[in-house]
């Protein structure tokens, strides 16, 4: 008996032994980069593990064997091997939710690998789940490869907050001059190539140091460093640079693959890049024909590498004016990108759905589009490509739509802003020349209206939409607070971070990361519970020509402008009539621009009316007799202008007194876009107007030195009799009353009016920084940031900020200003009446009491009638009759 038991110690031992020299072997082999014995090796070890039903360590060399396919450019092999795995082990071992986690990481990085970026991220977020609280290597694999994801899909932001959890943990468990630490330099500078490629450079250099001290020159990493090194001095026009680097890895990647590989295809196309942006189109063509045989070979026609390299030969034709060839390898592009589908002339327009890489084919289709436009203009003359121009950007428009909705960070959705403004410039442009050509004027003008509005406020007219889908899609008042309390937390974080910029507080930034993580789970988990909130969420109809002229009176018109690249595009949309204007920008639109801005701060009287009259000239289109109220929408840096304050172009006067002024002859408002501007709804004049009037009057306790305003407090006294005359429920805090926690702690939704009395910063370069200022106490710190007033629940008819150029903000393509007033609208604010530049608080509190002493006579015809009074009432003044004093107030709204 004693023998027989020594026999089966003995043969358990040895059956041991084997597998860990198998498991050794296999390691070592790995870490050679010999992918393909390694697998071998792998298996065998596992084949041993499993004939002794060692399951969890039979998974574990199954994990590598998957790693080692994907290593060695197999991600069908990889993907099928993931998914056996997972199947395994939910069958056998069920309960090891670290092995699951591990499997559907490399079963995401597997779907990556093809180009399958929607599918990586659904298994990436739900391997994200499985992992427990202690930080692995496995874990900030899966988030590296979440970082990755987003990156491909545009979310930069959120891919930085993910390689950057990676790093850290990598760091802490491996140490700062680790492989693992490496590979998430290599990754960071990803992110930062197109934005910062400057900064990029800086992670790659760090990732190729690391990677050449451990494993040497030739090693895989450091080539990949190389080219990523390549990929930055591309960006920064570095091209002679770029291709040596390029060849020098090229020469490797050669030896080191007999056969077609991925990489070898990659660097080929990269070369072929490079030599296009040189302008040595035969050359580029070559290198982009050969990369484009190898991916076809690995792939199939279907495959986002596939695509890409047909859009990069598409570009090559269109740079050598060979436009019809060009469109046709662009069609080939859209097609290769969408697995399901298939065309059968080039002017086929896509399905957008089920596709590989969103990004590419919307580069793509803005190709064709462009492509056939050139089409027709420079070789054929034939209206079907002019028309298959707009129909192609009209798919653009489609998919910068869908794009924007997976952009999760509001940054990243303004980014989406810069290509948007190409197409929608692109498709005005068209159709308004189809429009002279064609018999159906109306319809073709419609469509130029249709790229003009899609062009303005997306980002903001898609967070109002969410906004109001909560209310009405029947969500419990219990999750709206616990949404509420997410967005607090989140709003002070990325505050104490913008004000920290340099400084590294690891701490809060993953704290940071998790509240984002769980607002982002919380969306989610509406948008499945709640099916009428997700339709709601996402039915962002916008304004047509016939709805806005519902909404128009016979006395007004709606001027809805464009600033293209040359050209300025005015729409004027009157009851009965709509028309377009084209003009030319000139070299000086900007320079007009800021001078009448400083002319007007610094009092230079000539300089004003000079350039006054020069805008006036450009900007305002003609009108007939019977227009007397205009609704401005403005486009960028237009949004900073105080149109009232333009002279009449034959007015020929030399001194303000004189001058003829817009205001004197309209009434003028303005608003964000066209759909918002429907979308407004005049305020019951049978409820009971009830204002909150806030006034510090002081700043000695902030943490910014500003002066005092001792005007305010009569500003708000007066205010307060008139309202009090009109039998109106006030409430007022000044002084110590006015403090931020005073004021969070108000019912804000039951005032139809709010009017703050104060200073207000914006920040341009840092929006979430702009603030109102009222009195610190409370655990406060007296500054009302944008984040903290995107988070309050208003319900007013009227905001008015009575405060230093609270109406300007960054200019952001597509969005227009992006500020405090921005961020009012967005909390529940229906009208808002901002300032566009700093003015003495005499003047303004004798502006405010006019415009409600106005407002609040029973015969006014709404905010924008009661504002021209009161700024007709300064400039017939001697004291306030320059523009200074009463035109930088404008109403956002009607």
């Amino acid at each position: 008996m004693k023998q027989l038991l020594f026999f089966f110690i003995t043969l358990f031992s040895i059956e041991s032994l084997a597998q860990e020299t198998q498991l050794k072997q296999a390691e070592a082999t790995y870490a050679n980069g010999d992918f393909d014995n390694a697998y071998v090796l792998f298996k065998k070890a596992g084949d041993l593990y499993f004939a002794n039903e060692a399951f969890v360590q039979y998974i574990d060399t199954h994990l590598k064997m998957i790693d080692c396919q994907l290593q060695a450019g197999n991600p069908f092999h990889a993907k099928s091997l993931a998914e056996n795995t997972l199947d395994f082990i939910e069958t056998e071992v069920e309960e090891e939710q670290n092995l699951r986690a591990r499997c559907l990481t490399l079963l995401g990085l597997s779907y990556l690998n093809l180009g399958r970026n929607d599918d990586a991220l659904e298994v990436l977020l739900e391997g994200e789940g499985f992992f427990s609280a202690e930080d692995t290597k496995a874990k900030a694999n899966c988030l590296d490869a979440l970082g990755l994801v987003y990156t491909n899909n545009e979310n930069k932001q959120l891919a930085a907050q993910y390689h950057e959890q990676a790093f850290v943990m990598r760091r802490k468990l491996f140490g700062a001059q680790s492989i693992e630490v490496a590979n998430s330099y290599n990754n960071l500078g990803r992110v930062f190539l197109n934005s910062d490629p400057l900064q990029a450079l800086i992670y790659f250099n760090r990732a190729k140091g690391i990677y050449e001290e451990k494993l040497g020159n030739s090693s895989r990493r450091a080539l990949r460093a190389n080219l990523n090194i390549a990929f930055a001095n591309m960006e920064q026009n570095n091209y002679d640079e770029a291709l040596e680097q390029l060849n020098d890895v090229k020469l490797i990647y050669d030896a080191t693959y007999q056969d077609d590989h991925p990489n070898k295809a990659y660097i080929q196309s990269i070369i072929g890049r490079v030599y296009l942006l040189k302008e040595e189109y035969e050359k580029a063509l070559l290198n982009q024909k050969e990369a484009l045989q190898m991916y076809i070979s690995l792939f199939g026609e279907k495959h986002p590498d596939v695509a890409n390299t047909y859009y990069l030969i598409g570009e090559i034709y269109k740079a050598k004016s060979e436009f019809k060839v060009a469109v046709e390898f662009y069609q080939r592009a859209i097609y290769a990108n969408l697995p399901e589908q298939v065309y059968t002339e080039i002017y086929d327009l896509p399905k957008l759905e089920n596709y590989f890489n969103a990004d590419i084919l919307l580069r793509t289709l803005q190709a064709k589009a462009i492509a056939l436009g050139a089409l027709h203009f420079e070789k054929s003359l034939n209206v079907r490509d002019i028309v298959g121009a707009i129909e192609t950007y009209q798919k653009c428009d489609d998919l910068i739509t869908i794009i924007r909705r997976k952009r999760l960070n509001e940054q990243d959705k303004l980014r989406l802003g810069q290509i948007a403004k190409e197409v929608y410039e692109s498709g005005i442009q068209l159709s308004l020349i189809l429009s002279e050509q064609s018999f159906n004027r109306k319809k073709h003008l419609q469509t130029a209206f249709d790229f003009c509005e899609r062009s303005k406020s997306s980002v903001l007219l898609e967070a109002i939409t969410e906004s109001k889908a909560k209310k009405f899609a029947g969500i419990p008042d219990e999750q709206i607070q616990l949404e509420d309390s997410l967005k607090d937390e989140i709003s002070f974080l990325e505050q104490q971070l913008a004000l920290q910029e340099n400084a590294d507080n690891r701490e809060m930034k993953d704290l940071l990361f998790a509240y984002q993580n769980s607002y982002r789970a919380f969306i989610a988990n509406l948008e499945s519970q709640y099916p009428e909130y997700y339709k709601l969420k996402y039915d962002q109809q916008i304004a047509t020509v016939a709805s806005v002229q519902e909404h128009l009176t016979e006395r007004a018109a709606l001027l809805s402008y464009f600033i293209g690249e040359n050209e300025l595009y005015i729409f004027v949309i009157t009851k009965k009539d709509v028309r377009a204007e084209r003009r030319p920008k000139g070299a000086d639109f900007q320079k007009m621009i800021t001078g009448l801005r400083n002319a007007i701060k610094y009092n230079s009287e000539r300089t004003f009316l000079s350039t006054a009259r020069s805008l006036h000239s450009l900007i305002m289109p003609d009108f007939s007799s019977s227009i007397k109220e205009l609704i401005i929408l403005p486009d960028g840096i237009l949004g900073t202008l105080p149109f009232e304050a333009f002279v009449s172009s034959g007015d020929e006067t030399s001194s303000y007194t004189n001058a003829n002024f817009l205001i004197e002859d309209f009434q003028i408002s303005y608003d964000y876009s066209a759909t918002l501007f429907t979308q407004r709804v005049a305020d019951d004049e049978q409820i009971l107007p009830e204002i909150l009037l806030i006034a510090p009057i002081s700043f000695e306790d902030n943490e910014v030195r500003m002066s005092n305003l001792p005007g305010s407090e009569k500003e708000i006294d007066e205010i307060r009799y008139l309202f009090m005359g009109s039998n109106c429920e006030t409430k007022v805090q000044t002084g110590s009353e006015a403090s931020e926690s005073n004021f969070k702690s108000e019912d804000l939704g039951k005032y139809r009016y709010l009017h703050f009395a104060t200073h207000g910063i914006v920040n341009e370069s840092e929006p979430a920084l702009s603030r109102i200022f009222l009195k610190p106490g409370n655990n406060e710190d007296g500054s009302l940031y944008t984040g903290e007033i995107y988070n309050l629940n208003i319900n007013a008819d009227l905001v008015t900020l009575s405060a230093c150029e609270t109406g300007l903000g960054k200019v952001a393509k597509g969005e227009g200003i992006v500020g405090l007033s921005r961020a009012l609208q967005y909390a529940g604010a229906n009208n808002i009446i901002v300032s566009l530049w700093q003015v003495a608080d005499a003047s303004t509190a004798q502006m405010m009491i006019e415009f409600y002493k106005y407002n609040l006579n029973n015969d006014h015809h709404g905010y924008n009638s009661a504002l021209r009074e009161a700024k007709l009432s300064l400039l017939n003044s001697e004291q306030y009759a320059r523009p200074y004093y009463w035109a930088p107030f404008i109403l956002v709204g009607m």
